[in-house]
């Protein structure tokens, strides 16, 4: 854990003195940290350059998967499992402007494991009565490692249209592993046991590929706080092509049961940052952001134990994404 917060900062730190164009000069004594902290930001680094760091906060958000029974009756689902995500991740962007584009680069790590939330397991395994859910389990969960990196181009031409609406391209991935410990399963006839330890292995990944457009306005705030009379309010939409990948070893079950999924599908993007100045060259944000992947594709099951290795279609991958991030940019 104390490793990955260690990368996010080292790397924050690198990039900051790759940007840092002026000699640092001592500052000026003041009363008020955050007059210290501007008047070092005023000092040191190239002008076109930004950076935030902060915190992001995950609610009511998950990433799933289901297969189907590619055997008669060919139930669909035939399992599904269910990995919340509730944790909480350490972060920022990376800014470069230019006159007419501005590259974006956005980091997060997780900062803690254990979530809230339980993982749950479905199972339709009975053929004579399909439609019913016949076994169900829910276990404790850790995200184990999570890395979230969002790489974008932002274009401003000189254009009317465009003053308005900001064309953004970009790329992003998402790998999350799971673990899952100390559960419950219960059955449709009353079949009911602890399932203590660890049970499931889970890593899930995501290649987004992504179009939109980003929209800034100002919001007249001066009614609410004397102090900020304005706040900028910035919106983004986007759409993205999705390549997915999951890998699930079962750990409770004999030999080395491995699913895997791979498939294809999209992603709906929306997010709405509400910024204001904190100091003359220090800004607050606060970032709500809401993501909706859905793929389809092909399943496999392996076990090498009892040399087990067959593949169909039909399952499918989705993630709703919904956080809260609170981060403080400094500009140059």
């Amino acid at each position: 854990m104390i490793s990955r917060i260690g990368v996010a900062i080292l790397a924050t730190t690198l990039i900051f003195i790759y940007s840092c164009a002026q000699p640092f000069s001592a500052t000026a004594q003041y009363t008020d940290p955050l007059d210290v902290v501007s008047d070092l930001v005023s000092r040191v680094g190239a002008a076109n350059w930004q950076y935030s760091i902060g915190v992001k906060k995950f609610f009511n958000s998950y990433t799933s998967y289901q297969f189907p029974n590619p055997f008669p009756p060919k139930q669909n689902p035939l399992s599904r499992l269910e990995f919340p995500i509730d944790q909480w991740f350490f972060g920022g962007d990376y800014i470069y402007n230019s006159s007419y584009w501005s590259v974006v680069l956005d980091t997060w790590v997780n900062i803690n494991q254990e979530g809230r939330a339980r993982m749950q397991d479905s199972d339709w395994d009975q053929d004579y009565e399909p439609s019913q859910k016949s076994v169900f389990s829910e276990s404790k969960c850790q995200l184990k490692r999570s890395w979230l990196v969002d790489l974008k181009i932002l274009f401003n031409p000189d254009v009317s249209f465009f003053k308005i609406v900001h064309p953004v391209v970009g790329a992003r991935y998402q790998t999350f592993s799971f673990v899952t410990h100390d559960g419950y399963q219960v059955g449709l006839d009353g079949y009911n046991t602890d399932l203590p330890g660890e049970g499931i292995e889970f890593d899930q990944t995501f290649y987004q590929y992504y179009l939109g457009g980003l929209i800034n306005t100002q919001v007249n705030t001066s009614g609410i706080f004397r102090s900020m009379p304005t706040t900028d309010l910035t919106i983004t939409l986007d759409y993205a092509v999705v390549l997915a990948k999951n890998q699930d070893l079962h750990l409770l079950r004999e030999g080395q049961r491995i699913t895997n999924e791979s498939t294809r599908g999209h992603c709906w993007h929306a997010g709405a940052t509400v910024s204001f100045l904190i100091r003359q060259n220090i800004k607050g944000l606060i970032d709500l952001d809401f993501k909706r992947i859905i793929t389809n594709g092909g399943h496999q099951l392996t076990n090498s134990f009892f040399s087990v290795d067959f593949s169909f279609d039909g399952s499918r991958v989705w993630s709703d994404q919904l956080s809260v991030a609170a981060s403080a940019e400094l500009i140059f």
